[in-house]
């Protein structure tokens, strides 16, 4: 969830961790800090809010030090204020922590610190960490208590730092990545990590930490994935990384193209309208990056063979492409697709063996409770395939084969073109499979890449104006569709619901008669999505209900001749049944973007919410 940076090479650190820090604010922004050291003593500043605050209270001041670690928090232990923002101290200020994960045991090793002396100043696991690391490193030194703050002068080797990390590493149960600074070390920073995505970064006379590669651009131009169970240091000509028996390890540094652009918002106002815009984009470079790395051909047509079992797993916007690529599957292939959320896959003790191949889908490769399904799979012997949007994330070394997509980094919390791209990656997995299975499909990628190219002109954003101004104020919003529509009904929802605040709730058509219907009343607005060509009856009996109740239907479709029975209808083209989701994602996702605008909200940054959700 967090954004952890670090930096240390002859530049001032504070700045180059405050422009790290804003390419990771999407991971967090109920708080933000960073600490340095300056001759030899850790100094930190801290400020609740977005990264904005944090930044305005350092612009005028000049901070001679050129180590440094930055914070920006989603509150996971402790409300969102000072005392709980990151870097975290011990209460000697030997070291100072910053953190991205969950220690799940802290509240043991809390109350067991608490027991030898150890004050604590706020309510964070983190905290917890900072401490324990602290007690570990004196314990002997001050008898078994940590009132003596004579001892914040001690200049410790690096040897026993590692010595106490991996120590304190081994007492510590669940999710973390830390980056630490330690008195009287003013040229480096240590780190461990395991189940949390921290990388490092290598540039000219310096080193970087991060959570994300976005953070490092234009900064860093080599980068190694730290694996779990690893822990070192850096420092800027030198990085020294062990294993949890503290065996050196030789790392292998690697290039990630991506250009700086990218993370710029450029001609564009928010994040999210940008990438809503590059949805065509991300179609075309996926089905292109897939074609030109050949990694359906690495998947060996085998192990769809005999008695061979389909599994998706994923979370959110994630989950709803898998979605749609269970119907696809199911319809077009007759094979049967098991569909769960991951956060409850584990939990029902799901039947996997040999068999089984399973689809996992993230857009970061980092989401805490995919990869625990991932784990399982394995365990079980299934076969694993990621599709996943970031190079060298967790998922990927982890899974035997990988379906990259080609979306390019995605800063808005909520997921736009992302989720397009994870459709194209699975549409393509899908035709692979059907020449595998000698099933004829009615679609191929060529055509896919034609509707992306055809309508990427599509502009939604004045229809959408008078809607917008009705519905904004609104407390409930329905969605409604039948088949491949109720799958993009969920989407349209979701999204909505993310960035207006609005509740928001997507449900089969048919289903409406059976309860929600309760609560319709007049003028309950309510997103009909209609573009397969065999459910126009059905649904528009359904639209008819609504009708009679008082509702105004927003019509989503290509179909003419429907206006009449309908409060408003926005027309999208009129393609192939199969391929409607990537023509009629666009107005959805464009509807909930400008009623975030309107409500003068950021829709970049939802309350609450973060991108990468790397904790479960």
């Amino acid at each position: 969830m967090c954004g952890i940076v670090g930096y240390v090479g002859d530049r001032l650190g504070v700045p180059i961790a405050l422009k790290c820090l804003s390419a990771l604010e999407y991971r967090g922004y109920d708080s933000a800090g960073v600490a340095y050291i300056d001759n030899g003593k850790i100094y930190t500043e801290k400020r609740v809010g977005k990264l904005v605050n944090l930044y305005n209270s350092l612009k005028n001041k000049i901070i001679p030090s050129s180590c440094a670690i930055g914070h920006t928090r989603w509150a996971t232990h402790g409300e969102p204020n000072k005392n709980n923002a990151h870097p975290q101290t011990d209460c000697n200020g030997i070291l100072a922590v910053v953190h991205n994960g969950i220690i799940e045991n802290f509240d043991s090793i809390k109350q067991d610190l608490i027991a030898k002396g150890v004050k604590f100043n706020s309510d964070t696991d983190t905290e917890v960490f900072a401490q324990l690391l602290a007690y570990n490193l004196c314990a002997k030194l001050m008898h078994n208590t940590m009132h003596n703050t004579a001892h914040n002068t001690i200049k410790f080797s690096k040897k026993t730092i590692i010595k106490a990390l991996n120590k304190t590493i081994q007492q510590c149960e669940g999710a973390y990545a830390v980056a630490i600074v330690v008195a009287g070390i003013d040229d480096c920073i240590f780190f461990a990590k395991n189940k949390s995505p921290l990388i490092i970064g290598k540039g000219e006379e310096e080193s970087y930490l991060a959570s994300d590669t976005p953070a490092l651009l234009g900064f860093a131009n080599k980068f190694y994935s730290i694996k779990d169970g690893e822990l070192g240091y850096i420092e800027k000509n030198k990085i020294v990384v062990f294993n949890d028996n503290l065996e050196n390890v030789k790392i292998k540094f690697q290039q990630i193209t991506i250009k700086t652009e990218q993370v710029m918002l450029g001609e564009f106002k928010h994040f999210m309208h940008k990438e809503i815009e590059q949805g065509a984009s991300s179609i075309i470079e996926t089905i292109d990056r897939i074609k030109k790395l050949k990694v359906l051909q690495k998947i060996p047509p085998k192990i769809f063979e005999d008695k061979f079992n389909l599994h998706i797993t994923a979370c959110g916007t994630a989950l709803h492409a898998g979605l749609i690529a269970k119907y696809i599957i199911e319809n077009q292939l007759r094979v049967p697709v098991d569909l769960d959320y991951a956060s409850e896959f584990r939990y029902k003790k799901p039947i996997l063996d040999a068999h089984s191949v399973c689809l996992f889908i993230s857009q970061s490769g980092e989401t805490a409770d995919t990869l625990s399904c991932v784990e399982l799979a394995k365990q079980k012997g299934a076969t694993t395939i990621a599709f996943t949007n970031v190079p060298a994330s967790r998922m990927e070394s982890i899974v035997d084969f990988v379906v990259p997509t080609g979306a390019g980094p995605e800063i808005a919390v909520a997921s736009t073109k992302a989720y397009l791209a994870q459709l194209a990656a699975l549409y393509a997995f899908i035709e692979y499979l059907a020449i595998i299975l000698k099933k004829e499909i009615k679609f191929n990628c060529g055509m896919i890449k034609n509707l992306a190219l055809k309508y990427s002109h599509q502009d939604y954003t004045k229809v959408l104006d008078d809607i917008v101004e009705e519905i904004k104020n609104e407390e409930s919003i329905y969605f409604i569709g039948r088949g491949v529509d109720y799958l993009l009904a969920l989407e349209g929802a979701l999204k909505l619901k993310e960035i207006s605040y609005i509740h928001c709730e997507a449900l089969p058509a048919g289903e409406l008669k059976h309860g929600s219907l309760a609560l319709i009343n007049n003028n309950s607005f309510v997103v009909a999505v209609l573009t397969q060509s065999n459910l126009i009856e059905k649904t528009l009996n359904n639209i008819h209900e609504l009708n009679s109740r008082g509702a105004k239907v927003i019509l989503i479709s290509p179909f003419t001749n429907l206006e009449n029975f309908v409060y408003k209808q926005i027309y999208i083209p009129n393609v192939n049944d199969l391929l409607t989701p990537f023509v009629a994602m666009k107005p959805l996702q464009t509807l909930a973007y400008k009623v975030s605008i309107s409500k003068n909200l950021d829709p970049d940054k939802p309350r609450n919410l973060a991108k990468s959700v790397t904790v479960e």
